[in-house]
Protein backbone atom coordinates (compact mmCIF):
# COMPACT_ATOMS: atom_id res chain seq x y z
CA UNK A 1 0.00 0.00 0.00
CA UNK A 2 2.85 2.16 0.82
CA UNK A 3 3.96 1.70 -2.74
CA UNK A 4 1.00 2.58 -4.31
CA UNK A 5 0.71 5.71 -2.48
CA UNK A 6 4.50 7.03 -3.27
CA UNK A 7 3.68 6.89 -6.85
CA UNK A 8 0.40 8.81 -6.77
CA UNK A 9 2.48 11.27 -4.88
CA UNK A 10 5.24 11.03 -7.70
CA UNK A 11 2.56 11.09 -10.45
CA UNK A 12 0.79 14.09 -8.83
CA UNK A 13 4.09 16.33 -8.08
CA UNK A 14 4.99 15.81 -12.01
CA UNK A 15 1.69 16.77 -13.30
CA UNK A 16 1.67 19.94 -10.46
CA UNK A 17 5.35 20.93 -11.69
CA UNK A 18 4.15 20.69 -15.81
CA UNK A 19 1.20 22.51 -14.82
CA UNK A 20 3.24 25.00 -13.08
CA UNK A 21 5.83 25.26 -16.17
CA UNK A 22 2.61 25.27 -18.46
CA UNK A 23 1.81 28.74 -16.70
CA UNK A 24 5.29 30.15 -16.60
CA UNK A 25 6.43 29.50 -19.82
CA UNK A 26 3.45 29.10 -21.79
CA UNK A 27 2.02 25.95 -23.55
CA UNK A 28 1.71 27.07 -26.96
CA UNK A 29 0.75 24.24 -29.94
CA UNK A 30 2.91 26.41 -31.92
CA UNK A 31 6.94 27.29 -31.48
CA UNK A 32 7.73 30.72 -30.56
CA UNK A 33 9.90 31.45 -33.59
CA UNK A 34 6.82 31.06 -35.55
CA UNK A 35 4.64 33.06 -33.68
CA UNK A 36 7.23 35.67 -33.67
CA UNK A 37 7.38 35.94 -36.92
CA UNK A 38 3.53 35.48 -38.10
CA UNK A 39 1.17 38.93 -38.62
CA UNK A 40 -0.92 38.36 -35.06
CA UNK A 41 -4.65 38.26 -35.52
CA UNK A 42 -4.69 36.88 -39.14
CA UNK A 43 -8.22 35.15 -40.04
CA UNK A 44 -9.06 33.75 -43.26
CA UNK A 45 -11.40 36.33 -44.18
CA UNK A 46 -8.66 38.67 -44.00
CA UNK A 47 -6.41 36.62 -46.07
CA UNK A 48 -9.33 36.40 -48.43
CA UNK A 49 -10.46 40.26 -48.44
CA UNK A 50 -6.52 41.14 -48.34
CA UNK A 51 -4.27 38.89 -49.87
CA UNK A 52 -1.39 41.64 -50.95
CA UNK A 53 -1.15 42.55 -47.64
CA UNK A 54 -0.45 38.67 -46.47
CA UNK A 55 1.61 37.83 -49.75
CA UNK A 56 4.54 35.25 -49.21
CA UNK A 57 4.01 35.96 -45.20
CA UNK A 58 3.83 33.82 -42.61
CA UNK A 59 0.15 33.05 -41.11
CA UNK A 60 -1.17 30.66 -38.91
CA UNK A 61 -4.59 29.03 -39.14
CA UNK A 62 -6.44 26.22 -37.68
CA UNK A 63 -7.99 23.67 -39.48
CA UNK A 64 -9.02 19.90 -40.58
CA UNK A 65 -7.91 18.11 -43.96
CA UNK A 66 -11.34 16.88 -45.87
CA UNK A 67 -9.38 16.11 -49.10
CA UNK A 68 -6.24 15.67 -50.38
CA UNK A 69 -4.31 15.51 -54.45
CA UNK A 70 -1.34 15.05 -55.32
CA UNK A 71 -0.04 18.02 -58.15
CA UNK A 72 3.12 18.57 -60.08
CA UNK A 73 4.71 16.28 -57.17
CA UNK A 74 3.57 18.25 -54.54
CA UNK A 75 0.91 16.73 -51.51
CA UNK A 76 -2.12 19.46 -51.61
CA UNK A 77 -4.47 19.61 -49.03
CA UNK A 78 -7.98 21.08 -48.88
CA UNK A 79 -8.95 22.40 -44.75
CA UNK A 80 -11.76 23.56 -43.92
CA UNK A 81 -11.07 26.30 -41.43
CA UNK A 82 -11.54 25.95 -37.97
CA UNK A 83 -11.00 29.75 -36.27
CA UNK A 84 -7.97 29.50 -33.48
CA UNK A 85 -8.42 30.52 -30.49
CA UNK A 86 -6.09 32.93 -27.80
CA UNK A 87 -3.82 30.07 -27.29
CA UNK A 88 -4.35 28.80 -30.63
CA UNK A 89 -6.70 26.35 -30.39
CA UNK A 90 -8.67 25.36 -33.60
CA UNK A 91 -12.48 25.86 -33.02
CA UNK A 92 -15.87 25.55 -34.70
CA UNK A 93 -17.26 28.39 -36.38
CA UNK A 94 -19.76 29.95 -34.84
CA UNK A 95 -22.15 29.38 -37.20
CA UNK A 96 -22.49 26.80 -40.72
CA UNK A 97 -22.21 30.58 -42.86
CA UNK A 98 -19.54 32.37 -40.78
CA UNK A 99 -17.20 33.26 -43.59
CA UNK A 100 -14.53 31.92 -41.40
CA UNK A 101 -15.81 28.33 -42.13
CA UNK A 102 -14.54 28.71 -45.44
CA UNK A 103 -11.50 26.96 -46.76
CA UNK A 104 -8.14 27.06 -47.66
CA UNK A 105 -5.26 24.92 -49.67
CA UNK A 106 -1.85 24.00 -48.08
CA UNK A 107 0.58 22.79 -50.15
CA UNK A 108 3.47 20.15 -48.68
CA UNK A 109 6.52 20.27 -50.84
CA UNK A 110 8.47 17.59 -48.68
CA UNK A 111 5.46 15.78 -48.69
CA UNK A 112 7.61 11.94 -48.08
CA UNK A 113 8.43 12.47 -44.91
CA UNK A 114 5.19 14.24 -43.98
CA UNK A 115 3.03 12.31 -41.18
CA UNK A 116 0.97 9.24 -42.81
CA UNK A 117 -1.56 9.61 -39.70
CA UNK A 118 -2.95 13.03 -41.20
CA UNK A 119 -5.52 10.96 -42.88
CA UNK A 120 -6.88 11.00 -39.24
CA UNK A 121 -6.78 13.81 -38.06
CA UNK A 122 -9.59 15.83 -36.32
CA UNK A 123 -7.66 19.20 -36.08
CA UNK A 124 -4.93 20.59 -37.09
CA UNK A 125 -2.89 24.08 -37.10
CA UNK A 126 -0.97 25.48 -40.08
CA UNK A 127 2.10 27.57 -39.83
CA UNK A 128 2.50 28.46 -43.67
CA UNK A 129 3.54 31.17 -46.52
CA UNK A 130 0.30 32.62 -48.51
CA UNK A 131 1.11 32.02 -52.27
CA UNK A 132 -1.65 33.37 -53.40
CA UNK A 133 -5.30 32.60 -53.89
CA UNK A 134 -6.86 29.83 -56.26
CA UNK A 135 -10.47 29.84 -58.02
CA UNK A 136 -12.58 30.70 -55.72
CA UNK A 137 -10.86 33.26 -53.25
CA UNK A 138 -9.81 30.31 -51.39
CA UNK A 139 -5.71 31.01 -49.88
CA UNK A 140 -3.17 28.73 -50.88
CA UNK A 141 -0.44 28.09 -47.90
CA UNK A 142 2.94 26.58 -48.24
CA UNK A 143 3.27 24.65 -45.41
CA UNK A 144 6.17 25.50 -43.22
CA UNK A 145 4.89 23.72 -40.04
CA UNK A 146 1.75 21.55 -38.63
CA UNK A 147 0.43 20.25 -35.75
CA UNK A 148 -2.14 17.32 -36.03
CA UNK A 149 -4.80 15.88 -33.27
CA UNK A 150 -6.30 12.33 -34.46
CA UNK A 151 -9.20 10.79 -32.94
CA UNK A 152 -6.66 9.15 -31.38
CA UNK A 153 -3.59 10.33 -29.44
CA UNK A 154 -1.40 7.68 -31.71
CA UNK A 155 -2.49 10.03 -35.02
CA UNK A 156 -1.35 13.10 -33.09
CA UNK A 157 1.86 14.87 -35.15
CA UNK A 158 3.93 17.26 -36.08
CA UNK A 159 5.76 18.05 -38.64
CA UNK A 160 8.24 20.49 -39.50
CA UNK A 161 9.73 21.52 -43.46
CA UNK A 162 13.33 21.77 -42.21
CA UNK A 163 15.84 22.82 -44.96
CA UNK A 164 19.78 21.53 -43.91
CA UNK A 165 21.66 24.72 -45.13
CA UNK A 166 24.60 21.91 -45.78
CA UNK A 167 22.68 20.56 -48.93
CA UNK A 168 20.53 23.64 -50.23
CA UNK A 169 22.58 23.69 -53.60
CA UNK A 170 23.94 27.24 -54.63
CA UNK A 171 26.33 28.48 -57.54
CA UNK A 172 29.29 30.78 -57.17
CA UNK A 173 28.79 34.36 -58.16
CA UNK A 174 30.81 33.70 -61.42
CA UNK A 175 28.21 31.22 -62.68
CA UNK A 176 25.02 33.13 -61.56
CA UNK A 177 26.31 36.12 -63.18
CA UNK A 178 26.42 33.97 -66.85
CA UNK A 179 22.92 32.17 -65.69
CA UNK A 180 21.27 35.76 -65.23
CA UNK A 181 21.14 34.84 -61.41
CA UNK A 182 23.11 37.28 -60.35
CA UNK A 183 25.97 40.30 -60.77
CA UNK A 184 28.22 39.40 -63.47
Amino acid sequence: MQWLSETGQIWCGRTILLLALCIAVGCSPVPRKYLREAGPNVTLTTLVDTPNLYQDKLVILGGVILEEEMRDGRLWLHAKNRPLDQDYRPQLPPSADDPEGGWYWVIVGNHQSFPPSHHHWADMIVVGRLTGLAPGKEPMLSLIYVRGWGLRSTHDAVWEDVVDANYVPSLPADIGGELGGGPP
